[in-house]
Order: C-alpha cells, then sequence, then structure tokens
C-alpha cells in the first residue's frame, strides 16, 4: 500500500512506516519516487521515513505516537496493520496476549492517541481517515465475561476476537469522531510468506491461487477507500473487494460497552 501510494504521488507525500524491522522498511522506502527537493515545494520537506516500534507492548506504542506528534502537525491517512501468526498463548510484558496486542490494544492506542492529528487534518479541510486490517464483521460472538481469553485462548478464539473488538473501536471512534472516516477492511488470502509457513501450503496455495489476491491486488482494493471521497466520514466496515458490509446483532450496546471498557484498561488509555 506504500508503494503504491508513493508511486501515485509521485514522491510528494509524507509516508511513515511504523514497523519492527527497519531492513524491510527501509528496502520498501529505497523503492518509492524520490521527492522533489524543498526548495521545489515553498520550503516543504517531504519525508519517507521509518519509525521503530514492537507494537506488542503498549509502552513502545506510546512512544511512537509520541514521536510522530512531535514531528508532525497532522495525519491524513492512517493504516493499521499490525499482527502475527500464534500456534500458542504467550503473553507481553503488559500481562496481554500477543496475538490480542497486536491485532487489536496497539491499532487502537496508535488509532486513539494519534486521532488529534486527524481531527487537525479534518479542520484543515483535508482527508481524514483511519483503517485497521483484520477481518471487519464476521459476526462471531463476544463472550464478555473473558475478553483477554484467559479461560477460552485459542488460534482461532484469539483471531476471531480481534476481529470483533475491531468492529467495536471502528463503531466508537465513528461515533466520537463523527467528522472522520474510520475503516475496518477485511482483505481476504493473499499471496504472501505468512502463506508458506508449513511445507503443506506449497501444495495447497497453487489450487486456490483463483480465489486469492496477489498483494498488489490486495493493496489496491484497500487504498480506494482511503482515497476515495465515498468513504469520507462515518464508520465503515468493507470486504476485500472494499464492499460496504454491515454489522452483525453480535456487537450490542453490552458488547461495545465492556469490550471498550476493556481496551481503556488494556491499551493503557486514558
Amino acid at each position: 500500500m506504500a508503494s503504491i501510494f508513493a508511486n501515485q504521488t509521485n514522491g510528494r507525500a509524507n509516508i511513515i512506516i511504523v514497523a519492527r524491522n527497519k531492513a524491510s522498511a527501509d528496502k520498501v522506502i529505497s523503492g518509492f519516487p524520490k521527492p522533489p527537493p524543498a526548495s521545489e515545494l515553498n520550503g516543504v520537506v517531504i519525508k519517507h521515513e521509518f519509525v521503530q516500534c514492537d507494537a506488542s507492548v503498549m509502552k513502545n506504542v506510546h512512544e511512537a505516537t509520541q514521536y510522530l506528534k512531535s514531528h508532525f502537525d497532522k495525519i491524513n491517512l492512517l493504516v493499521t496493520s499490525c499482527g502475527g501468526l500464534a500456534t500458542s498463548r504467550v503473553d507481553t510484558v503488559d500481562g496481554i496476549d500477543t496475538s490480542l496486542a497486536l491485532r487489536y490494544y496497539a491499532r487502537a492506542k496508535f488509532i486513539e492517541e494519534l486521532s488529534p492529528l486527524l481531527s487537525k487534518a479534518k479542520a484543515a479541510g483535508e482527508d481524514a481517515k483511519a483503517m485497521s486490517i483484520l477481518k471487519a464483521a464476521d459476526g462471531s460472538a463476544v463472550n464478555v465475561d473473558d475478553l483477554d481469553l484467559d479461560k477460552s485462548w485459542g488460534m482461532i478464539s484469539a483471531a476471531t476476537a480481534s476481529g470483533v473488538y475491531n468492529d467495536v473501536m471502528i463503531k466508537v471512534q465513528s461515533e466520537r469522531h463523527p467528522d472522520i472516516a474510520f475503516m475496518h477492511i477485511y482483505p481476504g488470502v493473499v499471496d504472501t510468506p505468512a502463506l508458506r509457513i508449513h511445507w503443506s501450503m506449497n501444495i495447497l496455495v497453487p489450487l486456490i491461487r483463483p480465489f486469492i489476491s496477489t498483494p498488489e491486488e490486495s493493496a489496491q482494493a484497500m487504498l480506494y477507500p482511503l482515497l476515495s471521497q465515498e468513504f469520507s466520514t462515518g464508520g465503515f466496515w468493507l470486504d476485500n473487494k472494499a464492499e460496504k458490509l454491515t454489522l452483525g446483532p453480535n456487537v450490542t450496546d453490552e458488547v461495545t460497552k465492556k469490550v471498550w471498557e476493556n481496551t481503556l484498561l488494556r491499551a493503557q488509555l486514558k
């Protein structure tokens, strides 16, 4: 997504990649078109840079957001996609399951703490949109008595729970900031190295290729709502073609209230 956006803007946009792996980020950034010098842009300096952050730890997320807030006065497009595959539960230093920390709590913290910069972009008459990439509106039930999955952790339960929690977060933020667009989008099955974590996948992938997307196809689909005026304000839940979905009856007022209360606690939000 970052590479396509850099090419579409011919390098004339600030693009900041927040991630763990500097070498990987530098490789991506090195492929961006070089921005013109400030002398050609009325003194404006365009930045393409990497900010290091292990997002499984909430303190690290806070440090990253503070850095961004100190170096930029607004954000137009905020995309969160951190995550990871887990075959067993491993808790972070914050006492949170790592998969939930990455797929949900870090994302909620990034969006909450950077929302003032989104608001400043909107106040300037510019786009202000936040997107979380996971699994939107799949209708899974939520156990409000075990939101941390202390009694029911599993690969599937962690994946489905984090998806619904993202649904709730988008609902809450879109209601709190009705002038900003908040999106939860499902990328579908994408042909990335994650599909080949086991030798058997090398046999399966060719068989299901008609049903999976290339990274470029998926990136284009997810960029569309970020760049389209059709998605200017409000909350949106989208499929892998950026078609609008509707939240199911699983996201009740009780679920919303309890998930968000737990979010404030676990993501260390005030």
